[in-house]
């Protein structure tokens, strides 16, 4: 426990000195999206080579660094936010046509490979799969955290989001805080609210520990928590006056709070099944006390779609 509290600690103390870099630096936080990124894909990847979906690891890692790259030509170029996603979901296929084609073409580097992990298939189509594989590792979780820089760049991309001109700054640095507090409130409160009620368990196959309660209790919190971050800064004058220049109004975040309450807890869910099909306990090791960069934001992963097609909306 005191190694978890330590490390728990340390994460903040990270997080928050990211965030004091936002306004004058916003490329340091950039770069730790980038990381995290990178550090999230190799477990995924290590985590789908376990449990037999075998893909390659370099691609997932490589990808985080190319993404980026993209978005900056994107945003010097005024490139629309759309069309840059477009950009970027091709050259996830393009990884994925060009992983596939590598190994059907380099047949004898690929039946060894079979050979080796004493597999029933064809070159093509484990090279195929392969693929499809690496492909599932670049979009979950790379692709999504990714998103973070379109958050984080909201300035960048005022030419797209007109909405947000003049307010670029705050309205980032509320939406990034809000993606990262709320499945905190989430997780936490599932947790004690599953441990002082107890009772049925939600899905004891794949995560014992989990119960009916806690989810609920998840559910009620973190839309709470949601309410609470909106009111915290409508309360500062600055923030009032932007929030209704803009249109955000409390209960647009109370949606925002259940569907994020809801599908914060199937991301920590869908996690635990992947981890209980490779038999691992953790996704790595990286985390003293934690574990693994999946296990600790497996919540946070559903909450980044949430806010990003917020924006898209809004």
């Amino acid at each position: 426990m005191k190694q978890r509290i330590i490390t728990a600690c340390g994460l903040v103390a990270l997080l928050t000195l990211l965030f004091l870099t936002k306004q004058n630096a916003p490329i340091i936080f950039d770069i730790g999206i980038v990381l995290l990124a990178i550090v999230a894909g190799y477990e995924m990847s290590e985590l789908l080579k376990r449990i037999g979906y075998y893909n390659n690891k370099w691609c997932i890692i490589a990808y985080p660094v190319v993404s980026y790259i993209l978005y900056r030509i994107c945003f010097a170029k005024k490139i629309s936010l759309l069309i840059s996603i477009i950009m970027q979901i091709a050259l996830i296929l393009i990884i994925c046509a060009s992983l596939t084609l590598y190994h059907i073409f380099r047949k004898k580097l690929t039946d060894n490979e079979i050979k080796t992990r004493k597999l029933k298939c064809s070159i093509e189509q484990f090279s195929i799969f392969k693929g499809i594989q690496t492909v599932f590792g670049i979009i979950y979780p790379c692709f999504i955290i990714m998103l973070l820089m379109l958050i984080n760049n909201l300035k960048l991309i005022n030419y797209t989001v007109t909405k947000f001109a003049g307010y670029e700054y705050a309205v980032s640095l509320f939406l990034l805080i809000y993606t990262f507090a709320v499945p905190v409130f989430v997780d936490t409160f599932a947790m004690f609210t599953g441990s002082i009620f107890k009772g049925k368990k939600l899905c004891e196959r794949i995560s014992p520990n989990k119960t009916i309660s806690g989810a609920i209790g998840g559910l009620v919190w973190g839309t709470l928590g949601s309410i609470l971050i909106f009111a915290i800064f409508n309360a500062i004058d600055a923030y009032n006056m932007i929030f209704q220049t803009i249109g955000f109004a409390w209960w647009q975040f109370l949606i925002l709070g259940i569907i994020a309450s809801v599908l914060c807890q199937i991301g920590d869910i869908f996690e635990s099944f992947l981890k209980r099909k490779a038999n691992v306990k953790d996704s790595g090791n990286i985390l003293p006390g934690h574990g693994g960069i999946l296990d600790r934001i497996d919540s946070h992963i559903a909450n980044i779609i949430i806010v990003f097609v917020f924006i898209l909306l809004i």
